[in-house]
């Protein structure tokens, strides 16, 4: 109904105003202001009692039917301590899993990436050592290869949809997407396929525990490697980008006191620290052997490795290679300023903005209490008394959050069968997985997120989503099931693209919007709507209507 859905974007993003965002349409922060003039500090039961939903919005990706009865039954406390402890295997059901498993981007590197590495390299001798009459059919061939590595990008990022929705370690799945925003890499060229293994292999087994450990896991991983040209970092041709970027981003910070000697001398460190990806011998003199390393896809090449001594932040490392590699690993995860820099931007993410220094003081405290033991860092967090406050102070959703937010409101028990558009929508908020091309990850600020252009987009999604989104219940597209490069005739004039579509002959099945009004996460957080919100939504005209509004409404956005 077009004019229903004027009206509707006027009232949102005229009347409240897009550039303030909802000021007028919160509830007062009545909780917060009670405890205040008591004075009696903070409980986290009781404001998870009065918040459930911003609470569950808080440490996962939303709150569902499911978690808000975990979470009745077992209080905030227990239900959080559960969620720091859980295990990095999801536990999805049994056909979901088998689902994720059979992608084929879920094999092992060594077994999947050589393949394709090889015969595109063997399709480029035969373009430069070939007749002219076959350049065509050798760009085809190159083209049919490029598609395939981004279907295993796409699957990548659709098996983290489908993880987001249905995985009950949900505390975990979002910390997992924090680190891989964090230790960012861009799905492009080789990196694409690869992506899977990133997420659950590098990542996932990490992200609650040590951070020394998840350091190192990056570091020896091939798509950072890749990346951020530490692949082509060797003696004689040191190659800066990785070094720069993990002292400035992934540990350290900006204005931390390392120098560019520092950065020069941790690139000396990491020469010869590179990739195999045709998963042949790698030669090196007899006297090198012994000092030769490979794990997968990564190699420890010391024919490239610089073998002189070096100062890092004030510390001689021999030139012993992987001895040094690891000794620098563990310099800059225990460093004092990476304790900063790292708590600073979880309570950034989980929190608020601009968080305070007593909250960011604590958690440091803890980092080096527990060596760096990630999951008591976020413990000492959620239950600090800005965090607990925070629950009653909106925190506005970027894309992902959002999207993945409005849908495990949405869902019903059938499982959705196709996350294609669930990845167009992210594409088309400006935070698509793995789209970042820059090493600093998407930002953790409202600001980015909140123009009106975005205010708009966003309300469309919340119609796709407040009409059912059918099409989440088709068939998944080719992309998501692809297993190997299509034949040279059938990638023939086929072009890459952001986000493929389904194909036009496939049509969704008939699919009723769902009845938002009667969810258990409306009923949960309806006290907590502002006047303009409740009068919106009384003059919807049907029931698409009414739920574009909800979940378009500032309270839904930012909580």
């Amino acid at each position: 109904m077009p004019a229903l859905q004027d009206l509707s974007r006027r009232r949102f993003l005229g009347g409240l105003g897009a550039a303030g965002l909802g000021l007028t349409g919160l509830a007062p922060l009545a909780w917060s202001q009670t405890q205040q003039t008591a004075g009696t500090a903070p409980d986290l039961d009781a404001a998870a009692q009065a918040r459930p939903v911003a609470f569950l919005d808080r440490i996962g990706w939303g709150a569902s039917a499911a978690q808000l009865q975990a979470l009745a039954q077992a209080g905030a406390t227990a239900y959080l301590n559960a969620q720091l402890q859980a295990q990095a295997t999801p536990g999805l059901p049994p056909e979901l899993s088998a689902q994720l498993a059979a992608l084929p981007v879920n094999q092992a590197l060594d077994a999947l990436i050589p393949p394709i590495v090889r015969q595109e390299r063997d399709i480029r001798r035969t373009r430069r050592d070939g007749q002219a009459s076959d350049a065509q059919r050798v760009e085809v061939q190159l083209k049919a290869i490029n598609r395939f590595k981004f279907a295993l990008a796409q699957q990548a990022a659709a098996q983290q949809v489908l993880l987001a929705l249905y995985a009950p370690n949900t505390l975990h799945q979002r910390l997992t997407w924090f680190w891989v925003n964090h230790f960012n890499v861009f799905r492009a060229g080789n990196v694409g396929p690869m992506l899977a293994d990133y997420t659950q292999r590098v990542i996932a087994p990490h992200a609650l525990g040590r951070f020394r450990d998840l350091l190192r896991a990056t570091m020896f991983s091939p798509q950072m490697l890749l990346y951020l040209n530490n692949a082509q970092n060797a003696r004689g041709h040191i190659n800066e980008n990785y070094a720069r970027e993990v002292m400035e981003l992934h540990t350290l910070g900006v204005g931390s006191g390392y120098t560019q000697a520092d950065v020069t001398n941790l690139a000396r460190v990491l020469t010869g620290l590179g990739v195999d990806l045709l998963g042949e011998p790698v030669r090196v003199r007899p006297a090198w052997r012994a000092e030769l390393w490979q794990q997968g896809l990564v190699v420890f090449n010391p024919a490239r490795h610089d073998p002189d001594p070096k100062v890092v932040l004030g510390h001689t490392l021999q030139g012993r290679g992987l001895e040094d590699i690891d000794a620098v690993i563990t310099l800059l995860a225990d460093h004092p300023a990476t304790a900063r820099h790292v708590s600073t931007q979880l309570a950034q993410y989980f929190v608020a903005d601009h968080p305070t220094p007593a909250l960011v003081a604590a958690m440091v405290a803890r980092w080096r209490q527990s060596g760096g033991q990630i999951a008591a860092v976020l413990q000492t967090m959620f239950t600090h008394p800005e965090f607990i406050a925070s629950l009653s102070q909106p925190q506005f959703k970027d894309p992902v959050r959002y999207v993945l937010s409005a849908l495990r409101a949405s869902l019903g028990d059938e499982p959705i069968r196709n996350p294609q558009p669930v990845l167009a929508m992210l594409q088309r908020l400006g935070e698509p997985l793995f789209g970042r091309q820059t090493p600093d990850g998407y930002p953790l600020d409202a600001g980015a997120w909140d123009s009106p252009g975005q205010l708009t987009a966003r309300f469309e999604v919340a119609r796709q989503i407040g009409a059912g989104a059918p099409m989440l219940y088709a068939e998944p597209p080719a992309v998501l099931t692809q297993s190997a490069p299509l034949d040279s005739d059938a990638a023939d004039g086929m072009e890459m693209s952001a986000v493929p579509s389904v194909a036009p002959s496939a049509r969704p099945p008939r699919h009723t919007p769902p009845d938002l009004a009667r969810s258990a996460v409306f009923l949960a957080q309806q006290n907590q709507l502002g006047i303009a919100t409740l009068r919106a939504l009384a003059q919807a005209d049907d029931r698409v209507g009414w739920n574009a509004l909800w979940l378009s409404s500032p309270e839904f956005m930012q909580t």
